[in-house]
């Protein structure tokens, strides 16, 4: 999935030059710890850079501190860094950086149904010059992936189905 994910984030960046297109890369797992352990981060970002994306225009949203975000998202509207990567965590409630935003790419499944809408919350939003953007989900089919996938599509139907018929014979309290 990791293959799959950079071809189409080379393919986007390629074809987005001239405007600046920028990206969000997903991740919560294999966050980088700044020590010599492997992570997915650093190895997504080597590969970029040696097919060809600046470093420069790739950042973590990890080594930005609080006082340093507001410059980090500055640099993502103006196009100046055109791939962001983060976690949920680090980069969805307050993230605007919508502007040049084309594509969104979740390299794992959140743990919650809100998890995935804060996500792509970045991306679908006014303030948005494309009026079509790209919001990849990257399962690798038969692994625990998949089981995550499932469970997160379980969890949203149950919260979006009536509950009168999803407990049948409960005593519902309603407000009004």
């Amino acid at each position: 999935k990791l293959k799959r994910m950079r071809q189409n984030v080379l393919k986007i960046w390629e074809e987005g030059k001239d405007q600046k297109l920028t990206q969000l890369l997903f991740c919560d797992l294999s966050t980088p710890k700044n020590d010599s352990n492997f992570n997915v981060y650093d190895d997504i970002c080597k590969k970029l850079i040696a097919a060809g994306v600046p470093e420069s225009e790739i950042e973590f949203i990890h080594n930005a501190d609080t006082s340093e975000k507001a410059a980090l998202f500055s640099k993502v509207r103006s196009g100046d860094v055109r791939v962001l990567l983060g976690s949920t965590a680090k980069m969805g409630a307050g993230t605007n950086v919508q502007q040049r935003l084309v594509a969104v790419h979740h390299l794992d499944v959140g743990w919650k149904p809100s998890d995935m809408t804060q996500r792509n919350g970045r991306i679908i939003r006014q303030g948005n010059m494309n009026k079509e953007v790209n919001v990849f989900n990257y399962v690798t089919e038969g692994t625990f992936d998949s089981y995550l996938f499932q469970t997160l599509e379980n969890k949203q139907r149950f919260i979006s189905h009536d509950y009168d018929q999803q407990i049948p014979g409960a005593l519902l309290r309603r407000c009004g």
